[in-house]
């Protein structure tokens, strides 16, 4: 039985992760869960407990309507901070498995600079992070894992089975070959083969990892695709009936992580559907 915090700012973005919370946990037949918010401390520190107050008794009323809906009644978890200070120490504290978050309000000049407060809880989460953007009508059906070649990638994939998030025979893995630069040969038809023999050997390798961790996807489920990858997993969510995409995140930072960002990072701001981050060894 997993473990379960919802980070919520008392949005209609919080509200639909904590719908799927509630999903989720009544999935398992209940279990261990909680609600977080953080209050930022940069107010007068009068202003701070009383704000602290006045979100703890909404979320504790909150919290008794949804132990009806989820068979187990929420822990209420508020403090000031930094969020992603508070979120590690919290998830910390309770064991948790899996933290939830809605989508991010986007503000494009801090984004640009920092990012947004749901990618820094993914990047500073040493759990996985479930992203919510849509309304938790059913449990997850079918799920595309956007995976690369590394060992973290795959494990991802087991993480989210571990999770109770999908189920290996409605899922596809999906892996996207960065293609060459054009023209290095003259003859396209060289070019051709060299592409498609460079597919099948990648499809190989990844077969062998996901055997390697003793994931067993339906056949002809695991495809390899030349193109950019944000550009290619976009573009099969909009073909496939996908509700969840599964994604490793890797540990990089600094300069060069805050302005070019990442596959995770495009992912999460351009796709309105709900995303697993897995963080490396999860």
């Amino acid at each position: 039985m997993i473990k379960i915090i919802v980070a919520t700012d008392l949005s209609q973005r919080s509200a639909l992760a904590v719908q799927r919370a509630v999903r989720l946990v009544r999935q398992q037949g209940g279990g261990d869960w909680a609600l977080l918010h953080v209050v930022d401390d940069e107010a007068p520190a009068d202003f701070v407990a009383l704000h602290v107050q006045r979100v703890e008794a909404l979320l504790n009323e909150q919290a008794q309507q949804l132990a009806e809906q989820a068979g187990s009644r929420p822990r209420v978890l508020v403090s000031s901070g930094a969020v992603e200070r508070i979120a590690v120490e919290a998830t910390l504290g309770l064991g948790a498995d899996l933290l939830v978050v809605g989508a991010h309000r986007k503000s494009a000049l801090r984004d640009v600079f920092v990012g947004t407060t749901v990618e820094r809880l993914i990047r500073s989460s040493h759990l996985p992070v479930l992203r919510v953007a849509l309304p938790a009508l059913h449990d997850y059906r079918k799920a595309l894992a956007a995976l690369d070649l590394s060992p973290s990638s795959v494990q991802a994939l087991s993480s989210a089975q571990r999770l109770g998030l999908l189920d290996l025979q409605h899922c596809e893995a999906l892996h996207a070959l960065a293609p060459q630069p054009k023209g290095i040969l003259a003859d396209t038809a060289i070019e051709q083969r060299l592409l498609e023999n460079q597919l099948a050997q990648t499809r190989q390798a990844l077969l062998a990892n996901l055997q390697s961790e003793g994931l067993a996807l339906p056949e002809g489920c695991v495809r390899v695709q030349a193109g950019e990858p944000s550009q290619v997993i976009a573009a099969a969510l909009r073909q496939s009936p996908a509700d969840l995409l599964v994604i490793a995140t890797h540990a990089r930072k600094g300069l060069p992580r805050l302005v070019l960002g990442s596959v995770a990072s495009a992912l999460l701001a351009d796709l309105a559907c709900d995303v697993l981050c897995v963080p490396p060894h999860a």
